[in-house]
């Protein structure tokens, strides 16, 4: 804890950067120009003060590592490691499930798994078995999902007929929260195609079932506060907003007054994004150190940014979403 604030990092990843994973049939463009823009963007952040990358970039994390990052080297309580279900390019996804499930087995009382499907890559009938079977197996507690695959596999989150038969299993399953990769293309992926305008049908439809934006949306940020202002059932993961808060402070500080306007406090969450940075800590440090500028305060009307919004973008509204009862030792008090 900080200062007695729970810390529940929202995404933490396993994932495989090396040609190995580069899919059969494919020439490899896509996986070569995300390893490549990872490490410039890195190396980048790393320049202004940022946390730097582990040194084996590449290779999936050690688990024992991992849980060192999270649970000696920083004040995270709890973590979610999610699925990165992206297998156009990549030959077993970016984030296989099987190396998350792994991660997640290592401490499985903090580390909680996020499954991951694909209905257009895998076929609907296989990604809803698969679904069951990530819960019952092995415990999943959300899922993650990616709209596009390649030009022949891809599909929108208002699909009656290929989408909402995933959040009526997840219903069915118990998952409260379902969460969506918005934004930026993993790849050379056309970036129109992770819009978040898709997902506000799907929200409308499914009042009962929360909905996860991640990254904020960017480069559409603007449209994705304006829709998470609207449909109260959805939230926005932060990962990349306090990735690149070292890289460019101000315009981080606009988008978090924006979105605390707009969305309120509620429906915010705080994520890593780790373990493509190590240092876990220095965005718990940062969070909770951050002031909103009297300046920013007056021009644009943004709030002060008190403990108590600290502490729920920190964890609580996270593990709200997700339906998730927060153990009595991580309630205040002592660290058990």
């Amino acid at each position: 804890m900080n200062d007695g604030m729970f810390i529940f990092d929202c995404v933490v990843h396993t994932q495989d950067f090396t040609d190995r994973q580069i899919a059969p049939g494919t020439d490899g463009k896509n996986v070569v120009a995300h390893r490549q823009n990872q490490q410039s963007f890195n190396r980048l952040m790393a320049s202004k003060g940022g946390p730097a990358d582990k040194p084996d970039f590449y290779n999936p994390v050690d688990p024992d590592w991992a849980r060192a990052q999270l649970f000696e080297r920083s004040q995270t309580d709890i973590a979610m490691v999610q699925t990165v279900p992206l297998f156009g390019p990549w030959k077993d996804s970016l984030g296989p499930a099987q190396l998350c499930y792994d991660l997640a087995q290592r401490d499985p009382e903090r580390l909680i798994f996020c499954g991951g499907v694909d209905p257009s890559w895998q076929g609907l009938e296989f990604a809803l078995d698969e679904m069951e079977r990530q819960v019952v197996e092995w415990g999943a507690k959300s899922f993650k999902f990616y709209g596009y695959q390649d030009r022949d596999h891809h599909w929108r989150a208002d699909d009656p007929e290929l989408a909402y038969p995933l959040y009526e299993k997840a219903l069915e399953l118990g998952i409260k929260l379902v969460q969506f990769h918005k934004g930026y293309p993993l790849g050379m992926h056309p970036v129109e195609a992770f819009r978040p305008n898709d997902l506000q049908m799907a929200a409308y439809d499914f009042p009962e079932l929360n909905f996860g934006i991640h990254h904020m949306g960017d480069p559409y940020v603007d449209e994705t506060i304006s829709i998470a202002g609207r449909f109260p059932n959805i939230h926005l993961m932060l990962p990349l907003w306090f990735n690149q808060y070292f890289l460019q402070p101000y315009p981080m500080l606009h988008r978090i007054g924006q979105a605390l306007l707009s969305v309120g406090p509620d429906r915010l969450a705080y994520g890593s994004e780790g373990f493509i940075w190590p240092d876990v800590q220095a965005y718990i440090t940062m969070w909770a150190n951050l002031e909103m500028p009297d300046e920013l305060q007056d021009r644009y009307g943004y709030p002060e940014l008190t403990r108590e919004i600290k502490e729920k973008i920190f964890g609580l509204n996270f593990a709200a979403a997700l339906g998730y009862e927060i153990p009595e030792q991580y309630r205040g008090g002592d660290r058990a």
